[in-house]
């Protein structure tokens, strides 16, 4: 049975990983409390004890709007920390499996127009900023697959979905961003790609890994209420009109939309957005 060392194994996607890897690998997890990734002596310890086939780091600083006040914090644990992650891999000749993110490039381009792995990365927030020193990091590990996903939500975290449900049981009406453009996507189906690339070992590199299909926020939450028999209603506004409601919160990109292109070129091709979403709402709702 292959080794794996989950770090983050206690967060909403960790904990889904874990419990799915347990099935057909060794599975080593980690958490905030028993591995710091910040400490290069302790990451290059606990890769030695294990001696893994595959690393995949789950851990990361994720709070978007956090990270502009806390740039310093996030850069060491998004950024820094995976050149002590990606030397322990090396160390020990494992492959480094690191979900990174959507943030990485600015999502300034026409909404007609999606992002490819070979495109240039121009991140215009501390959170993308610090996410892609950590992919620079990663690298380093030289058999590594970099997963960059987007707008993630899953039974074991706080998330999107979960927020719009709470708000909707205490208000008639939620007013939702409608000119940002991206893939919603379920922690299951980012779990499915992530084992099928263990099973495929394709050519290392960087694989956009995001639910089929795009939409806007706005959209995504009438689907979710449309899927929930919920009958708030859900107003369009426009990212300057949520910055004057929000004026703390992070510049967030208008086209986050990532081409699977290359996913489905190895056989993986993910579920729609929607059907991916109708699944996961059957086991929140119950």
């Amino acid at each position: 049975m292959k080794k794996v060392l989950l770090i983050g194994a206690d967060g909403m996607l960790g904990g889904e990983l874990r419990e799915r890897l347990e099935k057909n690998y060794d599975v080593v997890g980690t958490t905030l409390e028993t591995l710091d990734i910040c400490d290069r002596e302790a990451v290059l310890n606990k890769a030695k004890e294990v001696k893994p086939y595959y690393i995949i780091n789950c851990a990361a600083f994720t709070n978007v709007d956090a990270c502009e006040v806390k740039e310093d914090l996030a850069l060491a644990v998004n950024g820094t920390a995976l050149a002590n992650i990606a030397d322990a891999a090396k160390q020990e000749d494992a492959t480094l499996i690191h979900i990174s993110t959507d943030y990485v490039f600015a999502g300034d381009m026409q909404v007609d127009k999606i992002y490819t792995e070979d495109m240039t990365p121009n991140p215009v927030s501390a959170y993308g900023r610090t996410k892609l020193v950590g992919e620079e990091n990663a690298k380093c590990a030289e058999k590594y697959y970099i997963l960059r996903t987007a707008w993630l939500y899953g039974l074991g975290g706080k998330n999107f979905v979960k927020t719009m449900l709470k708000l909707s049981e205490s208000k008639d009406e939620i007013s939702v961003v409608d000119d940002q453009h991206g893939s919603p996507t379920s922690t299951t189906t980012l779990c499915e790609i992530i084992e099928k690339i263990m099973e495929k070992e394709p050519e290392y590199g960087i694989y956009h890994s995001t639910n089929e299909g795009f939409t806007t926020w706005c959209k995504f939450t009438r689907k979710i209420f449309e899927l929930a028999n919920i009958s708030t209603n859900v107003k369009a506004i426009t990212s300057e009109e949520y910055k004057e409601m929000y004026p703390q919160s992070s510049d967030r990109p208008k086209n986050s939309m990532l081409s699977k292109e290359k996913l489905k070129n190895i056989g993986i091709v993910p579920s729609k957005w929607e059907d991916a979403l109708s699944t996961y709402l059957k086991e929140e709702l119950k």
